[in-house]
């Protein structure tokens, strides 16, 4: 990080945010940009104070950056590739924070320039907050962050001393074995807070306990952001929800018999599984 000086970030939300006060906590010597279209937004980033510089222009936020971090759903991320490429200096390095990784992968070495250099992350500690207005600088202390790509191994390197500067443990993985598991301990879980919320009669939520609102909380997640990462890895995703529906048959079945041993047994090993979860 010692030639870095310049560090550009488009999407400065809930993650864009967080990764601003993070840097600007840890790299005093590196000038945090920001970019926003809307003045709006502009406005709000002014007044919150996390970044060093905003601005509403794309040429002069790219044109010198050392990094360009890309904090957006992912089409708006595969967009970006082509509106940032003009500007990219050689040697640049880009990285993104996208929750599927393969659309992304394929995307970035089709429509990057080759003298940029792509690296493909995921730090997997989301919330169901948006907005730049929650940034905790902490936010990635301590979480796991994936690499799943990367066009070049220095910058694979840099992004990686970035990642564990901020406290993070970073694991490389390939970006397909990364959709494919994510999609059942992400991906899946989102889809079924969402039907769960969705299933509820709005007379009934009276009553809800900790229990429902443990299971809905990532519920009130950004429709946009969920959207993209649905499209982007429906192959999984489908495959892990027809696994889930025979798993909820399984349940189905043993209710209908009455078997209550089995729906006991059943339990007790989901509940040794559950305790083995970090």
């Amino acid at each position: 990080m010692n030639n870095i000086k310049k560090i550009a970030i488009i999407g400065v939300g809930f993650m864009g945010g967080s990764l601003a006060l993070a840097l600007r906590e840890k790299f005093s010597n590196i000038s945090i940009w920001g970019y926003s279209r809307s003045k709006k937004t502009y406005d709000k980033l002014k007044k919150l104070k996390i970044l060093d510089k905003v601005t509403r222009d794309c040429q002069i936020l790219i044109k010198d950056a050392d990094i360009v971090v890309l904090a957006l759903p992912i089409k708006a991320i595969i967009e970006y590739f082509k509106i940032i490429s003009p500007f990219l200096k050689p040697g640049a390095i880009i990285f993104d924070l996208g929750s599927s990784k393969k659309e992304i992968e394929t995307q970035a070495h089709r429509l990057l320039p080759k003298t940029a250099n792509f690296v493909g992350c995921h730090p997997l500690c989301g919330s169901e907050k948006s907005g730049a207005e929650f940034s905790n600088k902490d936010l990635y202390k301590g979480a796991l962050c994936l690499i799943a790509c990367f066009s070049n191994q220095r910058a694979a390197r840099t992004v990686r001393g970035l990642w564990k500067s901020l406290g993070s443990k970073v694991l490389f993985i390939k970006s397909d074995w990364h959709d494919k598991v994510l999609s059942c301990v992400s991906h899946l879980p989102h889809i079924i807070s969402f039907s769960l919320t969705q299933f509820i009669p709005q007379n009934y939520l009276k009553f809800s306990s900790g229990s429902f609102k443990d299971l809905t909380r990532i519920s009130n997640s950004p429709a946009a952001v969920w959207t993209d990462i649905f499209l982007s890895n429906k192959k999984n995703i489908l495959k892990d929800l027809n696994k889930f529906i025979r798993t909820l048959k399984t349940y189905e079945n043993l209710l209908k018999k009455g078997n209550k041993n089995k729906i006991t047994g059943l339990i007790d090993k989901v509940n040794a599984k559950q305790r083995r979860i970090i």
